[in-house]
């Protein structure tokens, strides 16, 4: 990339840069403060039909939860496309369960298994006004489930 492409680059992409940032350096304050106040997460991991979005407050929640269950985590990310309003990331997640997995992750709480998982997905950013409106990400629950031992 030549210095005319970053300075041509989306302000959208410089958002979730930082918010990726903040998120692998599990820095609670920044994510927030780089998500709209009507911000929501659609975790799309179940039926699309009994699964609402987590609401901004609920996403507060859900991120400490999630960190706080991974040791050591490598959070990379493998693809972005970012158009003006809208960051595509394809991404890697890898991390040991050594903590606790409950709500508003999963109900009833996942005890730690000491197992290290590696899941990949796809997040869809909804950038406007220089915050995130909306994440929807997209991941293989099934393959967590078998990572983390989980029994039906």
């Amino acid at each position: 990339m030549t210095e005319n492409d970053l300075n041509d680059a989306p302000v959208s992409l410089d958002v979730i840069s930082q918010y990726l940032t903040a998120l692998e350096s599990g820095d609670y304050a920044a994510m927030q403060g780089l998500r709209h106040a009507d911000f929501v997460l659609d975790w799309v991991h179940a039926d699309a039909f009994a699964d609402s979005p987590l609401s901004h407050e609920e996403t507060n929640q859900f991120w400490p939860v999630w960190l706080g269950a991974f040791s050591e985590i490598d959070y990379e990310v493998t693809r972005t496309i970012a158009g003006e309003s809208v960051v595509v990331v394809q991404w890697a997640f890898t991390g040991t369960q050594d903590g606790p997995l409950g709500p508003p992750v999963f109900e009833p709480s996942l005890e730690p298994s000491g197992k290290t998982i590696c899941l990949r997905g796809i997040s869809v950013y909804d950038v406007a006004e220089n915050s995130i409106q909306r994440e929807t990400m997209y991941i293989d629950l099934a393959t967590l489930w078998v990572e983390l031992g989980v029994t039906p």
